[in-house]
């Protein structure tokens, strides 16, 4: 090359300077891979084809269920050889001690309710079962990445059953008359020409739409990425700025709230409330909520919704065993009090109190799946806990808002009353954002005589094709709606069941005026119900483990998604010895704390199981396919 190409190479370098940045962070990535690979050596690759078997018929009798999701926690029990100890028993700590069983870890779950699942788990009363956390999850098809890792962690032992494709619905105005609208499954072209159906006059704005969720896939990558990397080299990448220069168009995402993204779209206050309907998946409202968050959401269902046959119980059902297989156990009525540490200020051990008293147990490493506020605030030392370089930003963060649930219980089967395999989100109107503040303002005696504005009903009953022989002539419904915990934190110091009639005729009465508003929007049911019971944040607290009854554990608003935030929500706590997963490590969901469960894993390996997931992934795609060749052929 003579002087004058040195010169024109020299200018071009100048004039495209991304140059140097990716050159510099691929430099940082070799960096990083060479310490790593001359790190730990990594654990075992916990994913097989071979650790997935045809599923076997469900088991119904509760006494056999009770076996495996209720095993009451003594001492005496508990493994001598355990090395690992989590706290929680959702699907973040379970898939967790799955991943790690595999690799030849010896793990123990302790559960504070009194059956392993979290959010998981269902309930029996008066021969009516009701699910409390999981109403569907999406991309449950064969072959995708999400259901071959729950099949991993379940050996394939869920089954996974499609809801109806139109999977949603959206109920605007008084229940009465009610204007109905649906979203619908399939296909990306499916999903917007069946808007256009709707709202034939907004085709430009549902053209936006679509593009805004394409642009957006993909876009999760940009949480992910920093807690995936070592923290050394993320927290480098994001104060030089590298990180944001490489992810601009993510940043520029993160920033732009769905309230924002649907006002430049159109004026239509019809179509922005029927598109930004499904808020209350995350708990926050448009104007706070990013549009990475929010289309990641609409992009998860686009696919398909899903609903596990048996119930969401079936999910911890199936894994509690596969668990046992390595060595490890699942114990409830375990609530764990305390975190303990050593004189070297390492996590070794944890404390469970009962009936005043206390039981320590030791292991060479600790995960909490019990949340992020839990851990810091309330299970760690605070001197101790005031260290950790997260601390300091989960007040900032905060918690997610609380909800109330009503549980309701009618004579008759799904066909007799109408009842399909969606849900139903109603709103009283348009204004989505305005009625949720007006709500969340009031007293909680104010808000016990008014509508309920926001309200999602989901018919479990429905969705599961066993259900009729299990509960035959009978159907249930959950009615669920947002609300703060300042309107029950004063009762927070009663026991269970036991608060006093205030408490009971106050959440009795918001109950009942949602079931009202429900029999309007379905009449078959009007007259038909035999059973209604309330959850309110305190019931959340108390079964979930929650400080704030808050079921989506930290806020979920712009600011958890800022990258130094993003970047510290990983499975590292930043305390020796004490790890992190679930859903505040990730997003809230099922698949979000499933994904934690992953990092979590990684991370103690030394391994990258994304990569492996991966791997996995496409080798069952190989199978799937020869199977369908193979059908084909003998047919």
């Amino acid at each position: 090359m003579g002087f004058s190409g040195i010169v024109t190479f020299a200018n071009y370098l100048i004039s495209n300077p991304w140059i140097f940045l990716l050159l510099f962070l691929l430099y940082c990535f070799i960096y990083a891979l060479s310490i790593l690979v001359s790190g730990p050596k990594p654990g075992r690759n916990p994913f097989s084809v071979a650790h997935v078997r045809p599923p076997k018929p469900l088991v119904t009798d509760h006494t056999l269920r009770n076996k495996v999701l209720k095993q009451r926690f003594k001492v005496q029990r508990v493994p001598d050889n355990i090395d690992t100890i989590i706290i929680g028993s959702g699907i973040g700590g379970l898939s967790t001690a799955v991943l790690l069983g595999r690799a030849g870890y010896k793990v123990l779950v302790l559960e504070q309710h009194d059956q392993a699942g979290g959010c998981c788990h269902t309930f029996v009363d008066k021969g009516y079962e009701f699910d409390t956390g999981i109403h569907y999850v999406g991309k449950m098809m064969d072959g995708d990445m999400l259901r071959v890792l729950t099949d991993q962690i379940t050996e394939g032992q869920v089954v996974w059953e499609p809801m109806d494709l139109e999977f949603d619905s959206v109920a605007l105005g008084d229940p009465g008359k009610a204007k109905w609208f649906t979203l619908t499954s399939g296909s990306r072209q499916k999903f917007a020409e069946h808007l256009e159906k709707q709202f034939p006059s907004e085709k430009v704005a549902i053209d936006k739409f679509m593009k805004l969720l394409n642009d957006c896939r993909g876009a999760f990558l940009g949480i992910m990425f920093p807690k995936m990397m070592p923290l050394w080299l993320a927290r480098f990448a994001i104060k030089t700025g590298i990180y944001q220069f490489v992810m601009r168009k993510f940043m520029k995402l993160s920033k732009l709230t769905i309230g924002e993204a649907l006002d430049d779209m159109t004026d239509n206050a019809e179509f922005k409330a029927v598109v930004s309907y499904i808020i209350g998946d995350i708990g926050v409202l448009p104007s706070e909520l990013s549009v990475v968050n929010y289309t990641a959401l609409i992009n998860h269902y686009m696919p398909g919704a899903f609903y596990p046959l048996g119930g969401t119980s079936e999910i911890a059902m199936q894994i509690v065993p596969v668990i046992e297989k390595y060595g490890g156990r699942v114990f409830v009525d375990a609530p764990v009090s305390q975190i303990l540490l050593n004189d070297k200020g390492r996590a070794h051990g944890v404390r469970v109190t009962r009936n005043k008293n206390d039981i320590d147990l030791f292991a060479k490493r600790i995960i909490s799946d019990a949340g992020v506020i839990n851990t810091f605030k309330y299970l760690l030392p605070q001197e101790v806990a005031v260290k950790a370089p997260l601390y300091k930003y989960i007040s900032e963060v905060g918690s997610s808002l609380s909800c109330l649930t009503a549980f309701a219980g009618f004579e008759g089967t799904s066909s007799d009353l109408g009842l399909n395999k969606g849900n139903t989100w109603a709103f009283m109107h348009e204004d989505i954002e305005k009625d949720l503040k007006d709500y969340v303002s009031m007293t909680l005696e104010e808000a016990a005589e008014s509508d309920c504005p926001l309200m999602f009903i989901s018919f479990p009953s429905a969705k599961d094709s066993a259900w009729e022989d299990r509960f035959p002539g009978k159907s249930v419904a959950l009615l669920i709606t947002l609300l703060p915990w300042s309107w029950f934190n004063k009762w927070e110091g009663g026991r269970v069941k036991h608060r006093g009639d205030d408490y009971n005729y106050l959440k009795e009465r918001i109950a009942q005026q949602m079931w009202r508003q429900c029999e309007q929007l379905f009449p078959k049911l009007e007259g038909k119900l035999e059973y209604l019971d309330v959850g309110t944040p305190l019931s959340n607290k108390y079964y979930l483990g929650q400080p704030e009854g808050e079921m989506y554990g930290m806020g979920h608003g712009i600011r958890r998604f800022d990258p130094e935030i993003s970047m510290l929500l990983r499975a590292e706590s930043g305390i020796p010895g004490l790890w992190l997963t679930g859903q505040d490590i990730v997003t809230c969901g099922f698949s979000g704390a499933l994904h934690g469960g992953v990092l979590t894993a990684s991370s103690i390996l030394h391994r990258n199981l994304i990569n492996d997931l991966t791997a996995v992934t496409k080798e069952t795609r190989k199978l799937i396919k020869l199977t369908k060749e193979d059908v084909k052929k003998t047919n």
